[in-house]
């Protein structure tokens, strides 16, 4: 309790400085009478003037340097307020006790942020390895059916062919980054195949999608067929249609 009174007393003298360095005469008032009350509250439980007590105070050697983060690494958080409870006579060593807890605090803050940024970076680029990966596979006749020279598609079953290799591509990085969680209670209650959200009406993907999906499409978009066609054809014909789709989704989802 004595410290706690020494600990108000600097604060209130700094306080009074600080009041009378700036002009504000209310402020300088209000911390006076603070201090002048904690002067006779010292007084009153120790029996003598408070300069009689920090004359004794500082007459006794100071123990900080025992408590300075290098000093106290194998002491506890606990163990180090466990012993600036005890040091009532110290005032210098609470104040490095209390810095060193500081220290420590902003340490954890510090790692806790790397760690945050590697594992962020770690998942960025395990999103570009899949993707890349994925782009590499649709790329090839070998494992997309459209890119076969050999098959004569007509261009409108090119269109579909490359529009279904989009949406699975959509699905495999969608399901990486939310980690497989796509679909809502509702959706999986009802068994709903979750790649089937990537395609159709935007309404059956509001319906059922997840909240990290629809985050997802919110970052990557989600583009129904008459889009893609008409963004594959520039026809004026599928102009309309691609203008309804966009005009019915979400603001997260483009469809």
């Amino acid at each position: 309790m004595l410290a706690n009174i020494r600990q108000r007393l600097g604060r209130y003298d700094r306080a009074c400085q600080a009041a009378n360095d700036a002009g504000d005469w209310d402020r300088l008032d209000h911390y006076v009478a603070l201090l002048d009350r904690d002067v006779a509250e010292l007084q009153r439980r120790t029996g003598q003037p408070a300069e009689a007590q920090d004359a004794a105070a500082s007459s006794q050697p100071s123990r900080a340097a025992h408590y300075t983060p290098e000093v106290t690494w194998q002491l506890t958080d606990d163990e180090l307020m466990a012993q600036l409870s005890e040091l009532h006579d110290d005032p210098a060593a609470q104040e490095q006790i209390v810095a060193t807890l500081e220290w420590r605090e902003e340490l954890v803050r510090v790692r806790d942020a790397e760690i945050a940024a590697w594992q962020a970076q770690q998942e960025a680029d395990q999103r570009a390895r899949a993707a890349a990966e994925q782009a590499e596979i649709d790329a090839s006749p070998l494992t997309n059916p459209a890119r076969r020279a050999g098959r004569k598609l007509t261009p409108e079953q090119t269109c579909r062919e490359e529009y279904d290799s989009h949406v699975y591509t959509s699905y495999i990085l969608a399901e990486i980054e939310c980690q497989g969680h796509l679909l809502n209670r509702e959706g999986l209650a009802a068994g709903v195949d979750p790649e089937t959200l990537f395609m159709g009406p935007s309404a059956r993907a509001r319906k059922y999608a997840s909240e990290e999906l629809r985050t997802w499409w919110g970052r990557n978009g989600r583009t129904t067929y008459a889009e893609w066609r008409y963004a594959w054809f520039g026809r004026e014909s599928d102009k309309a249609a691609a203008r309804t789709a966009k005009a019915q989704s979400l603001g997260e989802v483009t469809a």
